[in-house]
């Protein structure tokens, strides 16, 4: 499967070469130098967005819940779950209460204790490309008390033997928590509890009882929406910002040789990109990178490789959180997953057409239906999300966004299950109704399974289709 996942991106990279040559009448020497340069885009996508991330979430005086911001190297927590509007991280989940540090290490380690709990939590260590360093929780650390310290690439000195030592080899560092919540009123009651009795704070104080955590800064400026904001800079911009960020994030072992190639064309750390040095063909096609970039992505989404596709599905199972060199594959699941965890943990499968091939669309009517003996197999929960095509929730008159089978679900006499997925809500299956977009306007779904069986990940369970049923 790895080696599947590596051929389909490899065919997607060859498509968005060939894209970029064909926009250019440059000789085989120019069009190398764009599709290094176009290799280079899809290596610095996940650090730029997270760094727009960081701008966007960490820009407050002090923790805020209900937007899920907190100062950095400080914990945020987000509840009540998010609504229509909320745009700080692209497809948000409505099965757990996030809790989520923003660190960045460069002024040195960072202590943080986990609290026992019953419930269901999961809490992956992503670094600055979004690769997961080490995943926490239910399934890896158990249930009770953690103490962790969070070491970044520059720190030499001795760490405290009683701690999990969970070092990272980039300074800027997203710890991404979940805990399982049935609705908004047992997350105040049960998990707040948890985020409560977290502690996190730089490791120097860690036995300081009198230690208060510095109040933040807020910027009107830095009120942006990070995905928007990548996707939006300029060609140079871009390539300026990616080789400051390569400065205190540096590339892993295996990246060197794709780094130091990079070189060629003018991409260092801390160095500055001169479009100038190419010839004026090559200045069109390398200018015209963003949005090659990004219409692939779209064309990628409505159109999945066919080996990973399961009635409509994509479902990868294997490579996510862990992506190696393959860049292309990181780049990809950044724009339709930013945060993404390994397979082990949790499957996100992504849809934007019907089992018969056609976009989904608010004008019709549709029903994921699910045999008694084909529910999920999954040891934690699962669930399905409703979003636009931006990767946003889809405002509707109930403020329902998502099911799961953690929810009062209606099963039938066989005990099968249906979901009815439409504008308007079915008849007597209320409870089962996923409210979608507006006649005329496409939507997208996901469907999460956290802690999936090795049926899910050795792919002998598959993903039934959506089928329109008007």
């Amino acid at each position: 499967m790895k080696r599947s996942i590596y051929l389909s991106f490899m065919v997607f990279v060859s498509g968005l070469m060939n894209l970029a040559n064909a926009q250019s009448n440059t000789g085989t020497e120019q069009s190398e130098k764009v599709k290094l340069l176009t290799e280079a885009y899809l290596y610095g996508y996940p650090v730029l967005t997270m760094a727009e991330t960081f701008r966007s979430v960490t820009n407050t005086e002090l923790p805020d819940p209900i937007k899920g911001k907190s100062p950095v190297n400080q914990a945020a927590t987000l509840y009540p779950f998010p609504k229509a509007g909320f745009t700080a991280v692209v497809r948000p989940n409505l099965d757990t209460y996030y809790n989520m540090v923003y660190a960045n290490l460069e002024n040195g380690p960072l202590y943080i204790h986990l609290p026992a709990t019953k419930r269901y939590y999961l809490i992956p260590i992503l670094n600055a490309y979004g690769d997961v360093v080490q995943s926490l929780g239910s399934r890896t650390t158990g249930q009770d008390d953690l103490d962790i310290v969070l070491v970044g690439p520059d720190f030499n000195g001795e760490l405290p033997k009683d701690l999990l030592v969970i070092r990272s080899n980039t300074n800027l560092n997203w710890m991404l928590g979940r805990v399982q919540v049935d609705n908004d009123k047992d997350g105040k009651s049960e998990v707040k509890n948890f985020y409560n009795e977290m502690i996190v704070r730089p490791l120097a104080e860690r036995g300081n009882s009198k230690y208060k955590a510095p109040k933040g800064t807020y910027k009107p400026a830095n009120e942006v929406v990070p995905m928007k904001a990548v996707d939006d800079l300029e060609i140079t911009a871009f390539y300026n910002k990616m080789m400051e960020l390569l400065l205190t994030n540096p590339p892993q072992e295996a990246d060197k040789a794709f780094i130091e190639k990079l070189a060629e064309v003018g991409i260092t750390p801390g160095g500055n990109f001169d479009i100038t040095a190419f010839t004026s063909e090559e200045q069109k096609a390398i200018k015209a990178i963003p949005s090659n970039v990004q219409k692939l992505f779209a064309h990628l989404t409505a159109h999945p490789d066919k080996n990973l596709v399961q009635n409509g599905w994509f479902v990868v199972t294997k490579g996510l959180g862990e992506y190696g060199t393959n860049y292309a594959l990181r780049a990809y699941v950044t724009k339709i997953g930013f945060g993404a965890n390994t397979a082990e943990d949790a499957i996100y499968p992504n849809a934007a057409i019907d089992v018969e091939g056609n976009k989904f669309n608010g004008s019709n009517q549709y029903i994921l239906h699910f045999d008694a003996d084909k529910l999920p197999p999954v040891k934690g929960f699962w669930s399905i999300t409703m979003y636009n095509k931006e990767g946003f929730l889809v405002d509707n008159t109930i403020d329902r966004y998502n099911l799961s089978n953690k929810k009062e679900l209606q099963y039938n006499e066989d005990g099968s299950l249906d979901i009815y997925i439409q504008a308007t809500a079915p008849e007597g299956m209320e409870s089962n109704w996923l409210p979608s977009t507006t006649a005329g306007v496409e939507f997208e779904l996901t469907f999460r399974m956290y802690w999936p069986s090795e049926a899910i990940l050795n792919r002998t369970w598959v993903m039934p289709g959506v089928k329109k049923v008007n």
